[in-house]
Order: C-alpha cells, then structure tokens, then sequence
C-alpha cells in the first residue's frame, strides 16, 4: 500500500498540537479561570488533526481511498479512469471528477509514506505529476471487447463515507472554543 500525503501540513499539525498542549499551563498559571484554556486546546488539537494531518491518498491493489476533512471515497479501480494534474491532482471516474483535498494546486509537495527498501520509515518526496502517476501505474487497461457483453457483471463500487461527526465536533469545538476565548 502506498500512501500519499502534504508534509508540511503534517509539520503544521505537530506545531498546533504543541501550541495548544502549552495554552493549558499558561492559563492555568495566569490568572484567567483554569477551565477555559482547554476548550480552545481541544479545538485547536482537533482541527489539526482533522484538517491537516488525516487527508490523504491511499493506494491499494483493490482500491483508490481519497480521505479528507469531509468524506473517505474509496474507488475500484475499474472505476478510475484518468488523473490529470492541470489544476491539482484530480481523479477523473465515471461517477465525474473528484479533486483532492491535498493536492489542490500543480505545485502542491507531497510525498509518501510507508517502510520498505526504498523508504526506510521515512517520507519520500512527491511533485503532484509524480503523485499522479504512481496512481496511474494502478489504473488497468481499457479490456477490448469482441462481441456482446459478458452475461454477467462483476460490480466495481465507489463507497463514500461522509465524516459527519467529525464537521459537527468542528462546528461545535469551535463555537465552544469561541465562546470560551471571548470569556479568556
């Protein structure tokens, strides 16, 4: 499995975990109320790990698994038709075009993860064309069809899966977390 991620949106959310861990003491040390500072901690430490550190691509030998802040698809790969990099990296199926929440611009850094030979448990770097074609070599050939269609279909699905509970906990961490910061 290969996966595709932004670095540097990963390096931003270990930077606003460590900011929101240190909010705490300092509020508790000030002289604020103690129970304040750790609702926009919570927020904070949230939103990095829902908007910057879980998007991402994952490439398996089933499968094509777009994950960002709002929903994971998961495409067989019959259903991939084409990846173009014009305006990002976007994933063209027969169910449309998909853009990816990482790679919203040609220019984007990625790289991927993973262990092995190559990538000894470190982050490899990715231009968005080089992204596109690691998921091109996963993408099958147009089959040639010779006569009417087989008698039976195997179906090839898309699953979205909406993350729900993860936009509701953004909309109230946030409102919670204003509130308690225009308490601060």
């Amino acid at each position: 499995m290969t996966v595709i991620v932004v670095p540097g949106m990963r390096v931003l959310a270990v930077v606003l975990w460590i900011v929101s861990v240190a909010l705490v003491p300092l509020a508790v040390l000030g002289d604020g109320s103690a129970w304040l500072a750790p609702v926009p901690s919570v927020f904070i430490a949230f939103l990095a790990w829902a908007v910057l550190w879980r998007p991402r691509i994952e490439l398996t030998a089933d499968a094509l698994r777009i994950v960002d802040v709002r929903r994971t698809s998961t495409y067989a790969w019959r259903r991939v038709t084409e990846v173009r990099t014009k305006y990002g990296l976007e994933v063209v199926t027969s169910e449309g075009v998909r853009r990816t929440w990482i790679a919203t611009r040609p220019t984007a850094r990625l790289g991927t993860l993973g262990s092995g030979p190559q990538q000894p448990g470190g982050t490899v770097r990715l231009t968005v064309d080089a992204a596109a074609d690691a998921v091109r070599a996963h993408i099958p050939a147009a089959a040639a069809q010779d006569g009417p269609p087989p008698a039976t279909v195997t179906a090839a699905p898309i699953v979205h899966r909406p993350h729900g509970w993860t936009v509701v906990a953004l909309v109230v961490l946030g409102f919670a977390a204003t509130m308690a910061a225009a308490q601060l």
